[in-house]
């Protein structure tokens, strides 16, 4: 029988979960967010360990373990280094929950009754000295989508296994799936979105007869080159989707031009620099960060640090910093590769060339950050050829 609890107990449980419920909807990584319910969770029962699970396909996926009293990095993955999985069966109680979408509590995980389909797998404790004395489970359910997963809470304190804290935890739970979807939700339409940019940039390439690798080569090395000059990991992922619009402008450049096999003559010249200005109105006009940063690499990545670039003759620092980044990485990938007008440059040669034009064509401070991260970017090269 649930213990009774007094009023004041009721109201001090309430605060908590207000408090928990507001610490967990402010969160936007979807990582933290798991690792956020979990926290609180165990808080309720003031439980020293527990595990999410969330259903995907055939199986359970757990992507998160917590517990204090041991170091659970070397029982949370598997041995490729992936989030730990299970088949999603009754034979589990975290897989049987999951699959009826019923509170489980199961008081000694280590004697349970022969007529229930579900066993308790001690291999953990086993393997960590840890002793699961008893196993609270409770499905993760969302109002339209049903069960989405398991949360186990483990060795919940027996006085604060209560109706009030079991209907608390219940209503958490379902808090919690709705997040989870809608996160789910909000980055499958970012990846869309993204993808879509991609696709975009390669189109440009694929007139330029040259795939969609040089897309990709840019991608890496700029976001390496960003890392080795201090872009928080936000900002390196936004450069890395940004530099694949850097030629998208070569999709209003006559084909005939695009594929010379020889030099251009002043008017064909003319219409190739006109790549940078219909790339950024193209791109121009949005809101999103990622658009907008796309728009100024477009534009400036043929600026030189000397100020001898086009389209603006933007010279040092007025020349955007992510432009100054690819004006790196795409001259580099175009020596080192071969193009419709010219055989790929010798390795060394390319190297020469970069050296020779930092503080010229190139910002320094970026010349600097690619021969630091030299090994890298050629393993790029490797990679995407």
């Amino acid at each position: 029988m649930f213990e009774e609890i007094s009023s004041k107990e009721a109201k001090q449980t309430l605060m908590f979960i207000f408090d928990a419920a507001v610490d967990i909807e402010m969160e936007k990584d979807q990582t933290i967010f798991v690792e956020k319910v979990l926290k609180h969770a165990r808080r309720i029962f003031e439980a020293p360990a527990g595990s999410i699970a969330f259903v995907d396909g055939d199986s359970l996926d757990f992507l998160s373990f917590q517990n204090d009293e041991i170091d659970t990095s070397s029982i949370s993955r598997d041995q490729n280094g992936d989030d730990l999985r299970i088949p999603l069966n009754h034979r589990s109680i975290a897989g049987h929950v999951a699959m009826t979408g019923e509170l489980l509590l199961v008081d000694d995980p280590y004697h349970v009754s022969e007529s229930v389909p579900y066993k308790f797998d001690g291999s953990i404790d086993k393997l960590s000295g840890f002793k699961t004395e008893a196993i609270l489970a409770i499905p993760l359910r969302h109002p339209t989508e049903g069960i989405i997963g398991a949360l186990e809470i483990i060795n919940p304190k027996e006085e604060l296994v209560h109706e009030l804290n079991l209907g608390i935890a219940k209503s958490f739970a379902v808090m919690s799936a709705v997040s989870i979807i809608n996160m789910r939700l909000q980055e499958s339409l970012r990846k869309a979105y993204l993808e879509t940019l991609a696709r975009l940039g390669y189109a440009a390439e694929y007139k330029d007869e040259d795939t969609f690798k040089h897309i990709q080569r840019i991608r890496y090395s700029s976001k390496i080159l960003s890392r080795e000059l201090g872009f928080s990991t936000e900002e390196q992922e936004s450069i890395f989707h940004a530099s694949a619009m850097h030629d998208v402008g070569k999709v209003g450049v006559p084909d005939a031009i695009l594929g010379k096999n020889g030099k251009l003559d002043d008017d064909e010249w003319v219409k190739m620099k006109a790549h940078s200005n219909k790339g950024a109105s193209i791109l121009r006009g949005s809101d999103t960060e990622i658009l907008k940063l796309s728009e100024e690499i477009a534009l400036h990545h043929h600026e030189k640090w000397n100020g001898n670039g086009y389209p603006d003759g933007l010279k040092g620092e007025d020349i955007p910093l992510a432009a100054r980044i690819v004006a790196v990485a795409d001259v580099f990938d175009a020596l080192v590769n071969e193009r419709p007008y010219k055989n790929a440059w010798p390795l060394q040669d390319a190297l020469s060339l970069i050296k020779n034009e930092k503080g010229e064509h190139f910002d320094p401070q970026v010349v600097d950050a690619f021969f630091n991260c030299l090994d890298e970017i050629l393993e790029i090269q490797k990679e995407h050829q």
